[in-house]
């Protein structure tokens, strides 16, 4: 149960003082009355009992000189009788103890031990309310007896029962009396008090709106008075701090969101006390408990890189001597497993009015994935993806170094050598790009464990590679190291797990002192592998002199055969192919040729290589069909019948997954017959039967345009798949044409390869054919067309008309 009041309340407290001694008082008060009122009752005691006694002893004497007790005992019965209070009964006896009378309280017997004189105690004879007292008698005879009488207190007991009843009363209700005023005093004075406790509470709980009403004008009422203005005043006082502690918390949560989303630690340096706090953050970054990490600014170069500590120091200690505004540092700091993490230190110093640093704050930021993603970007930057040697960007800067040194030193010597995979661009087509990387990095593999130390392999190009042969005696041995890695090893082709034997042209630069440029270096190393990319009897080329002006004739000729595609100056020459049985005209073979300006009429041995390694061969292929389409247009609108014309495909054209729709959309945007146009390609495309080459000519062969097989018999075993080649016609090569007569084991092969591929229900055409030899034989080999010389060259689509059948008008 709630009392109304606390204990400790100022009004309890008046209460209880005044209570406390309003109770003392009328104690002391009620005693001492009592002991007034005893000492009286003792007094009045005391005067009956001698008045008594002095009454009974006379009387006792009188009657006793006579010996008239019995009258005398008659006449106390009559007095005790008639008493309604005090004397109670008298006994006189003798010296024996015998009663000579006996007057009253007969029930008295024996006799109670009386005393001589009142007790003390007048307490316990008002309680009692009897007293006995007896006193010596001289009896007749000179006897001495005694005179014992009872005197009755009752009424005086009732009288002081009375009387300190009515005293309680009178003191209780003085009491209720007081404590009801006092009550009502000390409610009127600490109500108001109450209202400033209350409301001295309200403000410690935060209700600065509440206020005190007013009543009067006391000093209490003035108190709350000013107790509201006061209130008042806090009230907007505290709306002040309120407002700046909610920016502030605004502007600390903005902060810390912008720390937590940079991500950096905090520490903060007491450049006075030397010490260093850390945020949880900075001991997150730093892999450290706040135990580990160092205590003062020395300690902290410990934890540092070694080759971070001095310039850490250097911006350090200019930042403090006020030489930078500001101080930022990146470094690595060392992690509890001895690796590194790269950081920013960022800090700020605060100084005195001395302009001397006493504080120092700041942040670190953990930059180590952006320090390794920029290593790693340089390292990409100058090696190579696919086989991890350096770039032409790095080699360049190696050979720079060589030429440096042998500046330095006179006798130091060094070559680069430039090195080209042979016929890389058919594997690649051939195989996929996949194979083909595999192939490249098999032989960047042996190239680099062929070399010697010190020695630098770089991937210059797609299918080349260059090397810095470093601390060379002499020229020769260049040579015999570059003639060493010709050989290169065989190579098992992912899909079919076929050996290839790749081989390489190497083209070799010395370096000799008048060189001052490491790109010219490397460019006189590529226009030797030019040079022994031409040349048939050996794989190595040196530089020379003349080299050099036959590359700018080659850069030259590209220019000019970009020019000339984009001119569409080309032109196309048809070669008659021929019945050997009848010699009669029954198709053509389409050879690109290009009129130069200045070299005149070029062949395509010349220009061809050059539009493969320019990737322009796809451009000049569909150029060639183009005019192949519109001359049979416009000899099927002049009234001929031309025959087929075949049109040469290379290998990177196959490539193209869309070619087929491609190479058929021309054939229809002229509106020739598929079955007028032949596709000629190389036998060598099909050493991987599931290429590429396969699902096009199947494609184009289903449109109707047939397929020849050129050069066949060249290839990779040509017998062994020739029974999956999507084809119509092989052109057997000139080179069996040419030694035909002369060899006659050769002729049995010829026989045999004409008699398997007419098994195989595909015909054959023999090219290269030179003299009524050759076609007497090939015919009896029954070989059914023949192409060369002996019949025609190669004639501009002019003077092919003439050798067309003529027109059916003309003809009736």
């Amino acid at each position: 149960m709630r009392l109304p009041f606390r204990p400790a309340s100022i009004r309890v407290r008046l209460l209880l003082a005044s209570t406390a001694v309003q109770v003392v008082l009328l104690t002391l008060l009620v005693v001492n009355s009592v002991r007034l009122m005893n000492e009286a009752a003792s007094a009045s005691l005391d005067t009956l009992v001698e008045q008594n006694a002095s009454m009974l002893h006379a009387m006792a004497t009188a009657f006793g000189e006579q010996e008239r007790y019995p009258a005398l005992q008659d006449l106390l019965r009559e007095l005790l009788a008639d008493a309604h209070g005090g004397l109670a009964y008298v006994r006189i006896g003798d010296s024996q103890g015998r009663f000579l009378l006996s007057a009253g309280r007969p029930e008295l017997e024996p006799l109670p031990v009386g005393s001589s004189a009142l007790p003390a105690d007048i307490d316990r004879v008002l309680a009692e309310r009897f007293i006995h007292i007896r006193r010596p008698l001289l009896l007749s005879g000179n006897e001495v007896g005694f005179l014992q009488f009872g005197v009755s207190v009752s009424i005086l007991a009732a009288a002081r029962k009375a009387i300190i009843e009515q005293g309680t009363l009178i003191a209780s209700a003085e009491l209720l009396l007081t404590f009801l005023l006092i009550s009502s005093l000390g409610y009127l004075l600490t109500s108001k008090v109450r209202r400033l406790l209350d409301g001295s509470r309200a403000i410690a709980d935060g209700h600065f709106e509440h206020r005190l009403p007013v009543y009067g004008n006391d000093e209490l009422s003035r108190l709350a008075r000013h107790f509201n203005l006061m209130a008042a005043t806090l009230q907007e006082r505290v709306g002040e701090l309120q407002d700046t502690a909610d920016r502030l918390a605004a502007s600390e949560d903005r902060y810390a969101l912008a720390m937590q989303g940079a991500n950096d630690g905090l520490w903060d340096w007491d450049i006075p006390g030397n010490t260093i706090y850390y945020s949880e953050r900075f001991r997150e970054i730093a892999d450290r408990t706040a135990c580990d990490l160092p205590g003062s600014p020395q300690q902290v170069l410990d934890l540092l890189h070694p080759d971070d500590v001095k310039p850490y120091r250097q911006r350090m200690a200019e930042h403090l001597k006020g030489i930078s505004a500001r101080f930022t540092c990146e470094h690595r700091i060392r992690l509890p497993d001895g690796g590194y993490r790269w950081v920013v230190t960022r800090g700020v110093a605060r100084r005195g009015d001395d302009g001397r640093a006493i504080r120092m704050a700041g942040s670190i930021g953990d930059v180590d994935m952006r320090r390794q993603a920029e290593q790693q970007l340089v390292h990409d930057a100058l090696h190579d993806g696919l086989t991890g040697l350096p770039n032409r960007a790095l080699f360049i800067e190696h050979v720079r170094r060589a030429i440096g040194q042998q500046r330095r030193d006179g006798d130091e010597r060094f070559a680069v050598l430039a090195i080209n995979l042979e016929r890389f661009s058919l594997v690649n087509d051939s195989y996929g790009h996949a194979t083909g990387d595999a192939l490249l990095r098999s032989i960047a593999g042996h190239i680099s464990a062929s070399l010697r130390a010190g020695d630098v392999l770089a991937r210059v190009g797609g299918d080349q590679f260059a090397v810095l042969l470093d601390g060379l005696k002499d020229s020769a041995e260049a040579l015999r190291l570059a003639e060493s890695l010709v050989e290169l090893p065989a190579f098992a082709l992912p899909a079919t797990g076929q050996p290839l034997h790749p081989k390489c042209r190497i083209g070799v630069a010395l370096g000799e002192p008048d060189y001052e440029d490491a790109g010219a270096l490397l460019r006189d190393a590529d226009n030797a592998l030019h040079k022994a990319r031409q040349a048939e009897d050996s794989p190595v080329a040196v530089f020379h002199a003349s080299m050099h002006a036959q590359t700018l004739l080659t850069l030259q000729l590209e220019s000019d055969l970009r020019q000339a595609l984009h001119e569409r100056a080309l032109i196309v020459h048809y070669q008659p192919i021929v019945t050997l049985a009848e010699q009669r005209l029954s198709s053509m073979e389409a050879l690109v040729r290009w009129p130069h300006p200045t070299r005149g009429l070029m062949a395509p041995n010349v220009f061809i290589p050059l539009a493969e390694a320019l990737d322009l061969v796809h451009e000049l292929g569909m150029q060639v069909l183009e005019q192949v389409c519109a001359d049979l247009a416009r000899w099927q609108s002049e009234g001929y019948t031309p025959p087929p014309v075949s049109v040469n495909l290379s290998a990177r054209q196959l490539s193209r997954p869309a070619l087929a729709t491609e190479l058929l959309d021309a054939i229809a945007r002229h509106r020739v017959s598929p079955a007028s146009i032949r596709i000629e390609v190389t036998e060598s495309l099909f050493a991987r039967p599931d290429g590429p080459a396969k699902a096009a000519l199947q494609q184009l062969r289903q449109a109707g345009v047939m397929v020849l097989i050129d050069d066949f018999g060249t290839g990779f075993s040509a017998l062994s798949y020739l029974h999956t080649i999507p084809c119509d016609v092989v052109k057997l090569d000139g080179s069996f044409v040419r030694s035909l007569t002369d060899d006659a084991r050769l002729r049995a092969i010829v026989r045999r390869s004409i008699e398997l591929v007419h098994d195989l229900g595909i015909a054959v055409v023999a090219e290269c054919i030179e003299t009524e030899d050759q076609a007497t034989l090939l015919h009896e080999m029954h070989c059914d067309y023949g192409q060369g010389y002996l019949f025609s060259r190669p004639l501009p689509a002019d003077a092919m008309t003439a050798r067309l059948p003529p027109p059916l008008a003309l003809a009736g």
